[in-house]
């Protein structure tokens, strides 16, 4: 059953399977310095210290009891942690929509598919970790009783596997790791209704950063990227002679 203690062993848990690197052996223009599990724990802790604090200065703001919330955020965090599923039904709309880079454009609907969409990236990265960054979520309350939230945060873990994109079966489109450590920042937003449960959502981050930070695509400096680049002149000029064609 889940509750404090079993959150707070959850925190203190170690996750990440293998020694994280000083910088990040990554593709990007510049170093990127690795946070070790350490620090990205402590940050979590703060995190929902700083919250708490925040949902309670809203509560007496708006006259309106936000603890609820809170209590959604642990549940939440500590079923991905744990890899937990069973709280599901405490958490979304069973009709839940949910949008992600991965999907290109479409939307993910229905619990299942939500949890089938984030077990990909468990696949993929066996020690997945989501950390929230310390100020920065910022929470808003509609007249009707729906609550927005928006919380930026760290992924981090070891890229050992095979991440399928969407629809996240044998059908998709594969991207290979080769269990590197890897660490990308995202953006996700949250649409509860008055009932309490998440009824949309979405995740947004840089794919170019996250391919880069990978060592899939390589540095924008580098001759394969400029290659990869120019060749975006092939489609235009595909269309251009076609054009002529067709006034012809």
């Amino acid at each position: 059953m889940f509750d404090e203690e079993e959150f707070q062993r959850a925190l203190a848990r170690p996750r990440l399977a293998g020694p994280v690197p000083e910088f990040l052996d990554s593709n990007r223009g510049v170093p990127i310095r690795a946070i070790p599990e350490p620090e990205l724990q402590a940050s979590t802790r703060e995190w929902f210290t700083m919250f708490e604090k925040k949902l309670d200065y809203l509560s007496e703001r708006h006259g309106t009891d936000l603890s609820w919330v809170m209590t959604w955020a642990k549940k939440y965090w500590w079923s991905f942690l744990v890899r937990d599923m069973s709280l599901n039904d405490e958490l979304y709309a069973q009709d839940i929509r949910y949008v992600d880079p991965t999907t290109f454009g479409r939307t993910i609907v229905g619990i299942d598919e939500f949890v089938k969409y984030n077990f990909a990236f468990f696949d993929a990265i066996p020690d997945w970790r989501y950390d929230p960054l310390p100020d920065q979520v910022y929470v808003d309350v509609q007249p009707d009783g729906t609550v927005r939230t928006v919380i930026r945060y760290i992924g981090s873990g070891h890229f050992s596997g095979a991440l399928r994109l969407y629809p996240y079966d044998d059908s998709a489109p594969v991207i290979y790791g080769d269990g590197r450590f890897i660490q990308a920042p995202a953006v996700d937003r949250y649409h509860f209704g008055p009932d309490g449960l998440m009824s949309e959502g979405e995740t947004l981050f840089d794919f170019l950063d996250a391919v880069q930070r990978a060592g899939i695509l390589p540095r924008d400096d580098s001759l394969p990227f400029r290659a990869l680049m120019a060749a975006s002149k092939l489609p235009v000029l595909a269309r251009r002679v076609g054009e002529k064609l067709r006034r012809r």
